[in-house]
């Protein structure tokens, strides 16, 4: 009975560790947001609301833009 309980927790903790680990990394789908929504956005063209928007939307962090909100 105390192999189960054992074997119980191991698994518990490998879980955990798996979801904190994926939590680390940022989404594969993430790489290269930034360049494709600004393409489709502003079709060429400089656009600072594109680069507001896609920024925001790509979780990017605007160049020389505060932390706080």
């Amino acid at each position: 009975m105390a192999a189960q309980g054992r074997t119980t927790v191991a698994v518990a903790l490998l879980i955990v560790a798996v979801v904190f680990a994926a939590a680390c990394v940022p989404p594969a789908a993430a790489y290269g947001c930034l360049d494709d929504c600004y393409q489709r956005c502003a079709n060429g063209k400089e656009d600072p609301a594109c680069t507001k928007m896609c920024n925001e939307a790509c979780n990017a962090k605007a160049p020389g833009a505060s932390s706080t909100p």
